[in-house]
């Protein structure tokens, strides 16, 4: 079992706002002796015990962290169950983590998580309120910086959807862009760094490959949420986006068909598909929905390769348990502006064929 009693002691200290000084005064030993405790030099002898104890309002237990330790056991289990069922089952890892933050309201590593999961089965007004709180308490008490970062990103992602959803709240846009200006840039990233510092040769290629891949990722985000989605563009132009960067995940892939990127490229896929038909080419408007149909028919067949390309994205968490044939098949029946007579056409109902 780790001893915490130096680190206790620290934290009780400070807590009270008292230099080792003051405190090796207040229960009548040197500044010199509280100094080696905090740093696990030495311990306190038993007689003093009590004192420190009485002093700090707490048991010799607290003082030794004994069921911190237990603790922790605990909270490890909790975050090896986040890693193992989340992108399996997320209803089931909400209602575990529900359980979690009230066992442990203190513990950043499990706020952080329990914020993602209320972002997705929690009524917004209700979600906000207490997301907001979470995020709040993280960025005004932890110290490590990945949970605070991870925190930003979903507060960010949850306000945008409030600005997507419930009428445009501009309050929502100045939020998001007051958190995402304390960001670091893209060139102080892990990726682009360990890229740049890494002198092991093996080691410096997969972090080549690493980089690529996120960029590649931020790339096709970036680009679709730029122009996809924007009437102000012809849809002439999105199709010439949308095939260069098909284009451009083909070369980094080469022959490995089963990459991170091969989401995206069925989704680009669908949006060709669409995007002819828009501008009338309705021969390659069923060209690229069957390829879609067909690349996202291949996928699902391998189901090892689904699970491990989706976890590469948070949000493609979210919709695991539906097949990319499900995805897509949504997608040109509710969502694509395909006109009726389309839809009703022989060619595109084997589109769709090819996906049950």
């Amino acid at each position: 079992m780790n001893i915490y009693l130096g680190e206790n002691i620290k934290k009780l200290r400070k807590k009270r706002d008292l230099t080792q000084e003051k405190l090796a005064d207040l229960i009548g030993v040197s500044f010199q002796a509280i100094s080696k405790w905090e740093r696990g030099e030495s311990f306190p002898d038993i007689t003093i015990l009590p004192v420190i104890a009485d002093f700090f309002g707490c048991t010799i237990d607290d003082l030794f962290g004994v069921d911190k330790a237990k603790n922790e056991q605990i909270i490890n289990e909790y975050l090896d169950f986040y890693s193992k069922e989340c992108s399996k089952n997320r209803e089931l890892t909400f209602k575990k983590f529900q359980q979690a933050v009230k066992e442990f309201p203190n513990d950043f590593r499990i706020l952080v998580r329990y914020m993602e999961l209320l972002n997705e089965y929690t009524e917004f007004d209700k979600a906000s309120n207490e997301m907001m709180s979470i995020y709040e308490k993280i960025q005004n008490n932890c110290t490590d910086d990945h949970i605070r970062i991870w925190s930003k990103r979903i507060i960010c992602d949850h306000l945008m959807m409030k600005f997507d959803c419930l009428g445009f709240d501009e309050k929502y846009l100045q939020k998001v862009n007051d958190i995402i200006s304390t960001l670091p840039a893209m060139s102080d990233s892990r990726e682009y760094l360990s890229m740049c510092f890494n002198r092991d040769n093996s080691r410096r290629y997969e972090s080549h490959e690493e980089t690529i891949e996120e960029l590649l990722y931020l790339l096709q985000s970036t680009i679709i949420g730029y122009c996809y989605y924007d009437d102000n563009f012809s849809a002439q132009y999105k199709i010439n986006v949308i095939k260069h960067m098909n284009g451009l995940f083909q070369i980094v892939d080469g022959e490995n068909k089963y990459s991170k990127n091969r989401i995206h490229i069925i989704y680009n896929c669908g949006h060709l598909g669409h995007l002819h038909c828009e501008i009338g080419d309705r021969e390659n408007a069923i060209k690229y929905l069957r390829i879609a149909a067909w690349l996202a028919k291949d996928l699902d067949s391998h189901p090892e390769i689904m699970e491990r390309i989706a976890r590469f994205y948070e949000k493609e968490k979210q919709i695991l348990p539906l097949s990319m044939c499900t995805r897509m098949t949504k997608l040109m029946c509710e969502h694509y502006r395909l006109p009726e007579d389309f839809k009703s056409t022989l060619e595109f109902q084997e589109i769709l064929k090819i996906m049950e």
